[in-house]
Parts: C-alpha cells; sequence; structure tokens
C-alpha cells in the first residue's frame, strides 16, 4: 500500500477531502480507497469508532470479527488494546450459537 494513501487514512481523511494525488494512486476509485481502509485498520488493529472505518463499514460486529480472524491467521497476537470491545463481541457470539 502507498505511503501516502496510509498517511491519509490514519489522519481520518474521507474521500472527498483527498488530494489528487492520492485518489490517482488508488485508482480515482472511492471503492478502492474504501477497501484500503477497511484493509489498513484489520492488519493495524484499529477500533471501529472514532476511526475511517467506521464510515466504510456499518457493522461494528463484523468489523471486529474479521479482525480477530485476520488476527489468527496471521498469526498476530490477541488484541489486548481492544479486549473491552472484543469481549462483548465474542460473548455476543457464543450467545447465538
Amino acid at each position: 500500500m502507498n505511503t501516502d494513501v496510509e498517511f491519509h487514512i490514519r489522519q481520518n481523511y474521507p474521500w472527498n477531502k483527498l488530494p489528487a494525488s492520492v485518489k490517482q494512486s488508488v485508482g480515482n476509485s472511492q471503492r478502492e480507497y474504501e477497501k484500503h481502509v477497511q484493509l489498513y485498520s484489520i492488519r493495524n488493529q484499529l477500533r471501529f469508532r472514532n476511526n475511517l472505518v467506521r464510515h466504510v463499514r456499518k457493522d461494528e460486529r463484523k468489523y471486529y470479527e474479521e479482525l480477530l480472524k485476520y488476527s489468527r491467521d496471521h498469526l498476530m497476537l490477541y488484541p489486548y488494546h481492544l479486549s473491552d470491545i472484543m469481549v462483548k463481541v465474542l460473548l455476543y457470539i457464543i450467545y447465538l450459537m
């Protein structure tokens, strides 16, 4: 992923506020930028709230499920910094089973 794109994702820039050079680096596609936002957020285990991903993904629970799956698949440590949220999500999943 391009460092300029990552910088703008980190700074929570929505599509309409991106510079033309960054838009061009993602192929002038808002959908592609949203994919980058989602992937960056999951890879870096970012919180759903107070992050740009909340505008891309509407379902918080599914976002955290995907984050946990990505972490397991890539042998990452459990996201302890998200434990206050993960416990709620995991309890909800167990309750549904």
